[in-house]
């Protein structure tokens, strides 16, 4: 049984303590304990941060793949690009178009090019702007230019290179 001690405050006065040094030392224990728990769950805390900055940047690489994937076909079906009977790129439009300030057709894009692989190598530039390019995707398609061939006009088609720059 613990007896009522009364202490002097600074010389103020006095004040009854009932908790004796074993009493003491379990709350200290309690404290140390509590310390731990809260700095063991700050250390989860940053940890889950962490993993979900993680998944939220790969998905959002994910994004604008998929974003620019879509803008490539896009571009690749313009109908101020396509031919007028088949499913191919009309050269002569891309040389018009690059020649316009066209910056409603490449939203979102750092870059926009034709490059024909076959039967000659040429570069048609289509759009390009001053952001930074992060990454390029690219698919084939035909490159068709219409020629006059007697009173019939033929498509002349080679193999070239669409790249969009996001």
């Amino acid at each position: 049984m613990s007896t009522i001690k009364l202490r002097k405050l600074n010389g103020v006065g006095s004040y009854p303590t009932l908790i004796g040094k074993k009493g003491q030392l379990k709350i200290q224990e309690m404290a140390f304990v509590l310390l731990a728990l809260v700095v063991l769950a700050g250390i989860v805390f940053v940890f889950t941060i962490r993993l979900n900055a993680n998944q939220l940047s790969s998905g959002l690489e994910s994004i604008n793949q998929q974003r620019a994937l879509s803008l490539r076909d896009k571009i690749a079906a313009l109908p101020e690009l396509k031919c007028a009977k088949q499913t191919c790129i009309d050269e002569d439009n891309a040389n018009v178009i690059k020649n316009y300030d066209l910056d409603y057709l490449f939203q979102g894009l750092s870059g926009a090019k034709i490059i024909q692989i076959y039967p000659t190598s040429k570069e048609i530039v289509l759009y390009q702007s001053n952001k930074p390019t992060n990454q390029s995707y690219s698919t084939f398609v035909n490159l068709c230019r219409q020629e006059q061939s007697g009173s019939t006009f033929d498509y002349d088609c080679g193999l070239a290179m669409l790249l969009i720059s996001i």
